[in-house]
């Protein structure tokens, strides 16, 4: 099993391996540096092919296998998510629920209007509704006369998709399918939990940052800004007058994402723009520079949260994922400027050797192998055979469809 991430700085590779008792083992991970990618969409197919070519081949020399096909994370500026319901009567004429009469349910309400430049990624059931009873996970057996569902639908555009596709694909590597990042992340950082209360995951990439947000156990709301740490970066390198590599490691080893937080009196060596010399700056000169850029990334995903009616009222807060979500000092500022509680994402539930712990900037990644076990022992079980199997079998003909 292999999850490909497509970020715009970072390119990251993991294989795993579901175990007996249905856990997951990481066997390998590797990533490398971006190339062709632009705030998480295709600029330049053959860059781009090259790099993850590069990556799969050192992944497979690591794994001791050959890769012939991954899943692949989708975090493009394009994504958007509605909600619809459909109801149908129930066709058993003693009126216990089948799994055709909850297929039939799915499929009416996926029947929305969707412009022909647009795609439909995922199709996720929210809930049920058994004769008015609403909150029913599995209506499977259930008494009842009339089925409804409420879904979310997340589509992207199709031409994004289509170039992710084609540029793997140049690598003689199969997309066995394409799933929203923010999900994926989800796997690996949110508890069950915090998804039942009410959570919101903010995934900070190098050029997106992707918000999902969780209400009684399910995605409610998926969008992706297109803004992220290079945001940052880049003006800490024109500020510094230095290269965008040098500024991102000013900012990963001596950022502060508050002025007050930087020690007094420290100091950090410069290269110059041209690298033939160097010169001092304080940290709480650095920090001045990345304190006005993060409190512009935050007022943004402020205002996104509120649009979607979440804002300052999830329960379980904010949970902070990705690479930036390491810049120091950013919990609390995250907090004053969300107002909600806040935390770093780590991803949990997976093993790799003794003592091994991920960091937040390998979320998605591994949280798409998360993903894809949880599907492989879905599918082992009744239950996914039942509301997932029918959808799953669509989305394989969509994509015969489109990348035909």
């Amino acid at each position: 099993m292999v999850g490909l991430d497509l970020g715009s700085t970072k390119l990251a590779v993991a294989v795993g391996e579901v175990n007996p008792d249905h856990s997951l083992t990481v066997l390998a991970l590797s990533h490398i540096d971006s190339s062709g990618m632009r705030r998480g969409n295709v600029i330049d197919i053959e860059s781009s092919a090259r790099a993850i070519d590069e990556l799969l081949d050192g992944v497979e020399r690591i794994a001791g296998t050959h890769i012939t096909s991954a899943r692949v994370g989708f975090s493009g500026t394009s994504v958007s998510t509605v909600t619809n319901r459909a109801t149908i009567a129930v066709t058993n004429p003693h009126h216990e629920i089948n799994s055709d009469d909850i297929n039939r349910a799915i499929q009416a309400a996926q029947m929305i209007p969707v412009s022909l430049d647009r795609s439909v990624v995922h199709i996720i059931p929210r809930q049920f509704i058994v004769d008015g009873y609403e909150g029913v996970v599995d209506p499977l057996g259930m008494m009842g006369s009339r089925l409804e569902v409420e879904v979310i639908i997340v589509t992207a555009m199709t031409s994004a998709l289509q170039n992710m596709v084609k540029t793997v694909s140049r690598t003689g590597t199969k997309v066995k399918e394409i799933v929203l990042s923010s999900l994926q992340a989800a796997e690996a950082v949110l508890l069950p939990a915090e998804k039942e209360m009410g959570v919101a995951l903010i995934d900070i990439g190098g050029g997106t940052s992707d918000i999902a947000v969780f209400d009684q156990g399910s995605l409610v709301f998926a969008s992706v800004l297109p803004i992220g740490g290079d945001y940052i970066t880049r003006d800490l390198a024109v500020g510094l007058r230095t290269t965008i590599d040098e500024a991102r490691r000013i900012k990963e080893n001596f950022g502060y994402a508050n002025v007050n937080l930087a020690p007094d009196g420290k100091v950090v060596e410069i290269s110059s723009i041209y690298g033939k010399d160097s010169r001092q700056v304080s940290e709480k000169t650095i920090a001045s520079i990345i304190q006005p850029r993060v409190e512009e990334l935050l007022e943004l995903l402020a205002l996104e949260l509120r649009r979607t009616g979440y804002g300052g009222v999830l329960p379980a807060g904010i949970v902070l994922t990705g690479g930036t979500s390491l810049l120091k000092g950013i919990i609390p500022i995250g907090e004053e400027y969300l107002n909600m509680p806040m935390r770093i994402g780590f991803p949990e539930n997976v093993g790799y050797g003794i003592n091994q712990q991920y960091g937040p900037e390998y979320a998605a990644v591994l949280g798409n192998l998360l993903y894809g076990a949880r599907l492989v022992n879905n599918l082992a079980g009744e239950q996914q055979d039942r509301l997932m199997g029918g959808f799953l079998s669509k989305i394989s003909h969509w994509f015969k469809e489109l990348f035909s």
